[in-house]
């Protein structure tokens, strides 16, 4: 009999410890990983449910699962409701109550604060890109493409938003005049509760050992390239090892391209082939996200120690002033347009060099200049 009720304790015991189950996701607070959990946790109601109420959830995927591990874990096909699957649930951004009933093997998330959707149209796209948000006052949209043209916001509620010469740029007001915008690609953010907004060009950078590294200790290694528009991109002068690179976005890895071929070839979006760099040097680098294409141009010694030299003001009625960069000049000569030296400067450890061009006629002049490697680079100038 004794042995017999310490079974029946012992099972009850067992019985009175459930598990624990949380919710994951992009939806949430993204995948979790091994040392990462990103579980937040429901109640245990004690009756076979599990609960959460007014949870700010975007939209993404998410799941349920137990002990914040994947040993058990429920899904779904459906969405506000449905029932238990292997799928991802595709949540819509809004605040809920949700309940996870293991009785029935069913969910359902109770929308108990709707968010206002936000949209943006006009001559400058395609079709109207639709807005997301996590909070109802903070929404954004990824990279997306825009044309010469205009635009405006536009709630769900009807209002519509759009620039005022009265109000500073990036700033909105309701019933504005439709925002010009110049063809690029661009990033959208709005604060609906101040109705701001900015469009941003994305960071493209390089990463690996064949520029920097790959992300560990640090984990933004990239070496960012310029762009004016979100389309081509440009890193000029940059020494790369004969080792491995890659494309990302935004120092993250949620975007990046590959490829297959050097010095050039096709962009693969988020491809587990990482591009060669067969031969180390100095490169200037095009990265083209338009024709998803790439290149890299080997440069001359010359070409690498004179790019960042600048000269200014030119034309000039009086001095010409150069910005040697990286270049250690010691020599400058100017000739005539017909050959002639006019004028010859030793120079030393001058990192900008002033030129008196007031005793010059008008007309255009070359300008040698020799660094203390032996290098030559040819400038063409006005006098004025």
């Amino acid at each position: 009999m004794k042995k017999l009720l310490l079974i029946i304790l012992c099972f009850s015991f067992g019985f009175l410890q459930a598990q624990e189950i949380g919710i994951v996701g992009p939806a949430a607070n993204g995948w979790p990983s091994d040392d990462n959990p990103t579980d937040i946790m429901l109640t245990n109601n004690g009756d076979g449910t599990y609960s959460i109420e007014d949870l700010t959830l975007t939209t993404g995927p998410a799941k349920f699962r137990e002990d914040q591990q994947w040993t058990v874990n429920y899904g779904g096909d459906d969405f506000p409701s449905g029932a238990i699957t292997g799928g991802d649930i595709p949540v819509q951004a809004g605040v809920y109550d949700i309940v996870l009933d293991l009785n029935n093997n069913t969910y359902t998330f109770s929308d108990v604060a709707t968010f206002e959707q936000i949209s943006i149209s006009g001559t400058a796209l395609e079709s109207p890109i639709d807005l997301s948000s996590a909070d109802g006052d903070f929404y954004e949209a990824s990279v997306s493409q825009f044309n010469d043209g205009t635009i405006t916001f536009t709630s769900s509620t009807g209002e519509v938003y759009g620039a005022n010469s009265d109000t500073p740029e990036g700033n909105l007001v309701l019933n504005g005049d439709p925002i010009a915008v110049s063809a690029g690609y661009y990033e959208i953010e709005f604060f609906l509760n101040n109705l701001n907004y900015s469009l941003n060009i994305p960071d493209v950078g390089l990463v690996g050992p064949g520029v920097s590294e790959w992300p560990g200790d640090n984990p933004t290694p990239d070496v960012l390239m310029t762009s004016a528009d979100g389309s081509v991109y440009t890193l000029s002068a940059q020494e790369f090892f004969e080792d491995e690179v890659k494309f990302r976005q935004n120092q993250s890895w949620n975007v990046n391209w590959g490829g297959g071929a050097f010095p050039s070839g096709d962009l693969v979006l988020n491809s587990p082939n990482n591009i060669l760099v067969t031969e180390a040097g100095f490169y200037d680098v095009t990265f083209d996200r338009e024709n998803l294409s790439y290149m890299f141009v080997t440069l001359s010694t010359v070409d690498v120690e004179f790019n960042e030299l600048k000269v200014y003001p030119n034309p000039s009625k009086g001095n010409w002033n150069i910005l040697t960069g990286s270049a250690d000049i010691n020599q400058i000569s100017i000739f005539s347009i017909t050959g002639k030296l006019v004028q010859k400067m030793n120079i030393s450890n001058q990192t900008e060099i002033e030129i008196n061009a007031s005793n010059l006629d008008a007309g255009m002049y070359m300008i040698q200049l020799i660094s203390t490697s032996g290098n030559t680079k040819t400038l063409k100038l006005v006098k004025q």
